[in-house]
């Protein structure tokens, strides 16, 4: 019995030992729950002073959702987050800073790869400030194209800009596609860059303004490659050139001559129709309209009068001025 007592004593002293330790670990959590919340507080105040500061605001609202992701204030500052951003995107947009517009576009592209409309603006964006200014700046080319590309597959997946009418679907991919053309016709891929414009005038043939650019530029880019096949065929001797029959390769080299010289009467006869009656293109048309006379001359020697024949039919084809800026 004394030995029971005393085994009974010894457990009582070992719970006694034990329980308080277990309000001990509660104090704790508690303790480290408020220093939470404490935390919390002072990251959510931080950012409250100075709100209306957005530069200084925005990295503290970005610093309080990566350390309080699920935190009572996480929702709204999302939401803040988002707005600012777009406020300063075009405060950027309008000051026509480049840099600072792709550097917002991409923390907001970060979050949602798929935001048509940050793509959209920053593909025209650079287009309007760079690729198309006078003189034209590709510094940001790489990124005009990724842009470019990337709202070009989610407009032809059925979804638009927002501002932008169902109706200007094809308009819009057009001149997205024209991009793509001026960018790989600087990158030396020319049959890319023809590839697209020619994609570019498919899609809007109604626009004056787009076609004649895009006319001019394919004729350029097919002169280039007439320029080059010519090469090709005159480093022949002189004898396999007037050989009757001539060499299969011989035959095929002057074909290619042929063709590119063909795609470029074509091309110019299209941009000197569209700005027949409405040159904006001061005395570069002049120079187009020699050059593509010389050529069809080469071409067609028995039909002098050709040439104008066909600037006509292309001129009496085209859109007025009015109807390509609807």
């Amino acid at each position: 019995m004394r030995r029971a007592l005393t085994m009974i004593a010894a457990l009582g002293f070992m719970l006694a030992l034990y329980v308080p330790s277990a309000p001990a670990r509660s104090v704790r959590l508690e303790a480290s729950a408020q220093d939470q919340k404490a935390e919390e507080a002072a990251a959510y105040k931080a950012w409250y002073d100075v709100q209306k500061d957005y530069p200084k605001a925005m990295p503290l609202a970005k610093e309080y959702l990566q350390k309080f992701p699920t935190g009572q204030y996480a929702e709204y500052l999302k939401k803040w987050i988002g707005q600012v951003r777009a406020y300063m995107f075009n405060q950027a947009m309008q000051a026509k800073n480049t840099g600072e517009m792709i550097k917002i576009g991409n923390e907001a592209l970060a979050e949602d790869p798929q935001n048509l409309d940050y793509l959209y603006l920053l593909a025209v964006s650079i287009r309007t400030n760079e690729l198309f200014a006078a003189p034209a700046n590709y510094s940001h080319a790489s990124e005009a194209s990724d842009y470019t590309q990337r709202a070009i597959r989610i407009i032809e997946g059925g979804k638009l800009p927002v501002g932008i009418d169902a109706s200007k679907k094809d308009a819009t991919l057009a001149i997205l596609y024209q991009n793509l053309a001026v960018i790989e016709a600087k990158n030396n891929n020319p049959d890319k860059a023809i590839e697209y414009y020619k994609k570019s005038s498919s899609l809007d043939a109604s626009n004056a303004s787009l076609n004649s650019f895009n006319y001019l530029a394919c004729g350029s880019l097919h002169q280039v490659k007439y320029q080059a096949a010519a090469q090709k065929y005159q480093a022949f001797p002189e004898a396999d050139r007037t050989a009757d029959p001539p060499k299969p390769e011989i035959k095929a080299a002057l074909d290619e001559v042929n063709a590119q010289a063909d795609m470029v009467i074509d091309c110019w006869a299209r941009f000197l129709g569209l700005t027949a009656k409405n040159n904006s293109y001061g005395p570069t048309r002049e120079q187009v309209l020699k050059a593509a006379t010389d050529l069809y001359k080469y071409r067609h020697p028995d039909s002098p009068d050709g040439l104008q024949k066909l600037i006509d039919q292309y001129s009496n084809s085209a859109p007025s001025a009015s109807a390509s800026n609807k």
